[in-house]
């Protein structure tokens, strides 16, 4: 289920690990052998690339350093390079011994190798080129015991999802993230490899990844997603995403707010419910008005909220009883707001007074009791 969503180095040692970025990436740490290092120690390259260096290196000078290119047949003196391969490093007097391709190409994919002469002895050393491929998208899979009902996971079960980023070199970084937090790595099993070799002989490299996500009603409305990350995708990342979402019946307890005249209160839900007041045996339709009262349809705030609307256009002689009701087909909830009238205040000079109206609302499943001012035209 998923959206089907995705390093070069310079002319100088200190360089080397900036200009790679683009097109290049390396493995671990240097190679350290017979005293001389391997800078990258393995070369991962998105062909064609331009400008890449290899390097070997001592700490001691060299007197003469050959070398020999995937790709070309002889082995070559680094003074004395083939057309379109400079040599690359600071000396060989400071223990450099390196090539830059301007372009490398498939044809050079294999080993390089050289061949530094320290202090009367020849020390030889190699890099691997290996063609960097990018993955195919990202997919999630669901488990089979997932419990789906009407198209929507059903509340309290633990979802066994598992990623895979498949037929890569190198492999891709496997992240799970929750909308945008990342994932508790306790929820999830060890990456899986799995490699192979292509139809053209290449290497390839398939990963995946086991979450096991305990979901409830408050992840209505978010999303799971697996990012895949790999230098080789043109904008760095693939990702696989899976919506969660439940059905339920309005929930017992409401978020009410109050303003000049209205009440205001947001429900949780899915699917959208339909809404009705019923103020002193009058019943008021969402989209309707009636005498002094206007509902007005639920509004979608995502997530699974709603918010619905009650305006009082003008002022009332009595202690209202409104009874909220909020249905959709999974069940129906019932919503008490108690209005009780308070003395009016004394008004600013040139101002008409203000007639107050305590709010309490509970529900007739639950005995939670919110209190709250209305305040009336």
């Amino acid at each position: 289920m998923g959206n089907k969503g995705h390093l070069r180095f310079a002319s100088s040692t200190g360089a080397v690990l900036l200009s790679v970025v683009a097109c290049i990436v390396t493995t671990s740490s240097l190679v350290v052998s017979q005293g001389i290092e391997t800078i990258p120690p393995k070369l991962y390259a998105k062909l064609p690339a331009s400008n890449v260096p290899l390097l070997c290196r001592s700490n001691k000078p060299a007197s003469s350093c050959t070398v020999r290119i995937p790709g070309y047949a002889n082995t070559y003196d680094v003074h004395d390079l083939p057309n379109g391969i400079e040599y690359y490093g600071e000396s060989l007097q400071r223990g450099e011994c390196g090539i830059m391709f301007n372009s490398l190409k498939s044809t050079n994919v294999g080993k390089f190798q050289c061949n530094m002469t320290v202090g009367g002895e020849v020390f030889q050393q190699s890099i691997e080129i290996e063609a960097a491929l990018s993955p195919e998208p990202t997919d999630i899979t669901i488990g089979e015991d997932a419990i789906v009902e009407h198209g929507a996971f059903a509340p309290n079960q633990t979802l066994r999802l598992t990623c895979s980023s498949n037929n890569a070199n190198p492999a891709s970084n496997l992240t799970w993230l929750l909308d945008d937090d990342v994932i508790d790595p306790s929820y999830l099993q060890p990456v899986q490899t799995i490699e192979g070799v292509d139809g053209k002989g290449r290497r390839i490299v398939s990963v995946s990844q086991e979450l096991n996500y305990f979901v409830t009603l408050k992840d209505h409305g978010r999303k799971i997603v697996c990012r895949a990350d790999h230098f080789a995708i043109q904008k760095g990342f693939y990702r696989g995403f899976l919506p969660l979402s439940f059905r339920f019946i309005p929930e017992p307890v409401p978020t009410i707010n109050i303003g000049e005249s209205i009440i205001n209160v947001t429900i949780k839900a899915n699917p959208r419910p339909a809404t009705s007041w019923k103020v002193n045996d009058m019943t008021i339709v969402e989209g309707q008005s009636l005498g002094p009262y206007q509902a007005y349809y639920p509004k979608d705030l995502g997530f699974g909220n709603y918010l619905v609307l009650l305006r009082i256009n003008e002022p009332t002689n009595q202690s209202d009883l409104i009874e909220l009701t909020a249905s959709n087909e999974l069940g129906s909830r019932g919503y008490v707001i108690r209005a009780q009238k308070i003395e009016p205040t004394p008004a600013a000079p040139g101002r008409g007074t203000t007639t107050f109206f305590l709010i309490s609302l509970w529900t007739y499943l639950c005995s939670v009791i919110v209190t709250c001012v209305l305040r009336m035209p």
